[in-house]
């Protein structure tokens, strides 16, 4: 459970392009200072050629900076080189450790970072260091203990911050969880990736137990560091729909619509359709999708309503299908067909083309509860 849920709770990471505060002017810029910034393939341009002119600790950087990079032979490397330069350097034992953890050899990574603690003991990302690895390893009262003490220093380890929180969640204790991701919210103020990863996970709690206003509140954070992020906009449509502010969610769909057109989506599990909403029906779960294609010369379904049972299964769809006009005199029109099992329904009432969502979901409703009959089946 614990591998799943971290997991879920940093994938905002890796669907998410590092684009951020790309427009900062880092020519001039100490290697200190392109690091807090992220910017690690200027430090590795600017200083990797340089070795025996840095420090420890810059060589330090260069190693972290490969790691980042994913270069993990040049930041084992650099790693070494700064051991070599000075063997009281804190950071190159943790970045070291870092290194071998990430090569799996736990204990010597373990060794290291214990190392950059004694070298050290006021050093919060060493304390982390230490925690990561005890997570990994299911180690969680050590974990959780560590990543405590990491945010108990000064400064203290944003990351551990966050971390906390994912073992919360982790253990199912999601109050603590959130209210965990809101500490690390107040918190973080370097590294706005992870920040972007707590708004994220924010979003998804709040929107979970239902506090959709407050899940709107951290994706439009969010989307104000990664305007490209076009799964928090699904997600803003989705909140904005349950709590029936249409406008609102209509605002949101036509930027997603925007993005379709320009090609923004194509590599994206929202390519073709977006979920536009969740709400219950009964005891069943309803899902709406709806697709990009506009209304044309050949029909094609519009949206989707899957309704799942309580065993989490498909019990029918609802579809909205379109229907181009015979006479080329109107625009066509909208109506509504249902799978369940083997049996399509149909049903006789159609909407125009341009019918608001909040008309079609109440339809939706009446026809999943049976208060609508269809007119045929086959």
């Amino acid at each position: 459970m614990k591998r799943v849920v971290f997991t879920l709770f940093v994938l905002v990471l890796s669907i998410m392009p590092y684009s951020g505060f790309s427009q900062v002017t880092y020519s001039g810029d100490d290697i200190k200072s392109l690091f807090e910034k992220g910017f690690y393939q200027e430090i590795v341009d600017q200083y990797a050629g340089k070795p025996r002119s840095l420090s420890a600790d810059e060589l330090s950087c260069v190693a972290e900076a490969y790691f980042h990079l994913n270069d993990i032979d040049d930041a084992s490397k650099y790693a070494d080189m700064a051991i070599q330069k000075s063997s009281k350097s804190a950071k190159a034992y943790y970045v070291k450790g870092m290194v071998l953890g990430s090569k799996g050899t736990i204990n010597q990574a373990l060794t290291n970072m214990k190392k950059a603690v004694q070298l050290s003991p006021d050093y919060a990302d060493a304390y982390t260091g230490m925690a990561d690895i005890y997570y990994t390893q299911d180690n969680i009262t050590l974990a959780l203990e560590n990543y405590r003490k990491a945010v108990s220093l000064t400064p203290p380890s944003e990351k551990a911050f966050y971390m906390i929180g994912v073992i919360y969640a982790g253990k199912e204790d999601f109050k603590n969880a959130l209210d965990t991701f809101y500490v690390a919210k107040s918190k973080i103020v370097q590294d706005k990736e992870l920040l972007v990863t707590v708004l994220y996970n924010i979003g998804k709690m709040e929107f979970d137990i239902g506090r959709y206003t407050k899940s709107v509140e951290a994706y439009e954070e969010l989307i104000s560091y990664f305007p490209d992020d076009y799964y928090s906009y699904e997600k803003i449509v989705q909140c904005y729909n349950a709590l029936g502010l249409y406008d609102h969610a209509n605002t949101y769909k036509t930027k997603l619509y925007e993005a379709y057109k320009a090609g923004q989506l194509a590599a994206t599990s929202i390519a073709d359709n977006f979920c536009t909403d969740q709400f219950k029906v009964g005891s069943m779960d309803v899902f709406a999708y709806e697709r990009y294609e506009d209304a044309s010369c050949r029909p094609f379904v519009k949206n989707i309503f899957y309704v799942m049972n309580n065993a989490g299964e498909v019990d029918s769809s609802v579809f909205v299908d379109y229907t181009p006009s015979t006479d080329d005199t109107t625009k066509g029109e909208y109506k509504f067909a249902m799978i369940k099992g083997i049996t399509r329904y149909t049903f006789d009432r159609a909407f125009p083309v341009n019918v608001s969502y909040a008309r079609l979901r109440p339809y939706v409703e009446d026809i999943i509860i049976g208060k609508i009959q269809p007119t045929a089946s086959n």
